[in-house]
């Protein structure tokens, strides 16, 4: 949404998901530049487990995501109703 609202948009491409984080750091700015890149990590490993099978996502790191992806939709509620209150549902 918080690209979105910056006037963005993701095409569905090779590379889309990654190009979703660094369009969240774009929009948001450093606020969300920590948990951005936090997620893209997590995107990564998933990608390996999928597709190799090589790790495992503990439950600690499933609590963990949890939480940094609460964290994330109160910072782009926040940035919305700030800066594009328009948007707001």
């Amino acid at each position: 949404m918080a690209i979105a609202c910056a006037g963005y948009r993701v095409a569905s491409v090779p590379g889309h998901h990654w190009l979703t984080f660094e369009g969240a750091k774009l929009a948001l700015g450093k606020p969300a530049e920590h948990l951005a890149d936090y997620f893209d990590a997590c995107r990564r490993k998933r990608n390996e487990i999928d597709y190799t099978g090589a790790t495992i996502a503990t439950g600690t790191e499933a609590s963990e995501l949890l939480l940094h992806a609460k964290s994330f939709l109160d910072l782009v509620e926040g940035w919305i109703a700030s800066d594009h209150s328009a948007w707001k549902v």
